[in-house]
């Protein structure tokens, strides 16, 4: 093969690479994934990256505990960066299959955990549930400071 065929072989893949590699930001950029909670009480979207960008709560979140909501928001969000995970994945699997580093990307895409929130109590009472490890413990008082010129009742002086 002639010098000048094999560089313009080369320019050639170089500006494919450049335009396949521009494709493959531009939908990076928009892989974002909105998913709703399957009561439709809290809808999320998270960014490619797995950042939550904006949340939302229906009426139905109303009927849920603090505890509830809380565990629901972390599930959906959790479905929502899956889903993101796997967009990215899919997108650079062209380019990156089957090598180390799609290997790698793979690696952090997280798992799903399938865990239902807790149903409302049946007596309609608010339940709250504490996480708590250890017990609170109360600060400990302040210590008054005193003066090297005060005497022991903590009223200064009373010579002066």
């Amino acid at each position: 093969m002639n010098p000048e065929q094999l560089i313009a072989d080369l320019e050639a893949k170089a500006q494919q690479l450049q335009r396949s590699s521009q494709q493959m930001q531009e939908q990076l950029q928009h892989a974002t994934s909105t998913v709703t909670s399957p009561n439709e009480a809290v809808t999320v979207r998270v960014a490619p990256n797995g950042a939550l960008q904006h949340i939302e709560f229906s009426p139905a979140a109303t009927r849920l505990t603090h505890v509830q909501l809380g565990q629901l928001v972390m599930q959906t969000v959790q479905k929502a960066q899956i889903q993101a995970a796997e967009q990215v994945a899919s997108i650079v699997e062209p380019q990156f299959g089957g090598t180390e580093a799609m290997d790698f990307l793979r690696s952090f895409i997280p798992q799903q955990e399938e865990e239902e929130p807790p149903s409302p109590p049946e007596d309609g009472q608010v339940m709250r549930e504490v996480s708590w490890t250890a017990p609170a413990q109360k600060p400990a008082p302040p210590r008054p400071q005193h003066r090297a010129d005060d005497d022991e009742d903590g009223f200064g002086s009373v010579l002066r």
